[in-house]
């Protein structure tokens, strides 16, 4: 069971080479949602387990590492909730924008579906952005890569009408997350 739920992301190409999504999958759409709700969560929790540890293992300007520690769990859940239509429509507007990107370089050869489908698999490598500095880059380098190779494989395109694409979402990937993980 294990092995299927990580399987897109161990080996991407080979899994969304064999899928073809006609309708929009709305229970990826979900799972993606819901990766996106818990990551305050994870923060909040990275925090706790950060702030227990004894401060001789961290240098004095890394204590700051309690990110989210100033939000309450109840708080966090208030805001998630008021925050999912905004998960939804933004992961609905970043795949209309890769498919139109696509569609543009001419390396649409999928549905709008498959490119959600991509986009909502991506959802569980914004879970890098927990950690501190480097957390936001690094989620920012892994959706890309991931993104890169599942498109190519899903629209069984070539990488050099992928990777412009890709490149060109970059800054909305930057903005995205900017604006939802501060």
């Amino acid at each position: 069971m294990a092995v299927i739920l990580i399987e897109p992301y161990l080996r991407p190409t080979r899994f969304f080479s064999e899928k073809s999504t006609k309708s929009l999958p709305w229970r990826n759409l979900l799972f993606a949602m819901g990766i996106l709700v818990s990551i305050p969560f994870a923060r909040i929790a990275l925090g706790n387990l950060v702030g227990a540890m004894a401060e001789e293992y961290f240098a004095p300007h890394t204590v700051i590492f309690a990110f989210s520690l100033w939000q309450t769990p109840l708080a966090a859940a208030q805001q998630q909730v008021l925050l999912l239509p905004l998960y939804a429509a933004g992961m609905l507007l970043y795949a209309l924008f890769i498919h139109a990107m696509l569609w543009l370089a001419r390396g649409k050869n999928a549905s709008y579906a498959a490119t959600l489908q991509c986009v909502c698999y991506a959802a569980p490598c914004w879970y890098l952005t927990i950690f501190p500095y480097s957390g936001v880059p690094a989620a920012l380098v892994y959706v890309s890569i991931f993104l890169a190779y599942s498109l190519r494989a899903t629209h069984h395109t070539k990488w050099s009408r992928v990777l412009p694409v890709i490149a060109m979402g970059f800054p909305v990937l930057f903005i995205i997350c900017s604006l939802l993980f501060p």
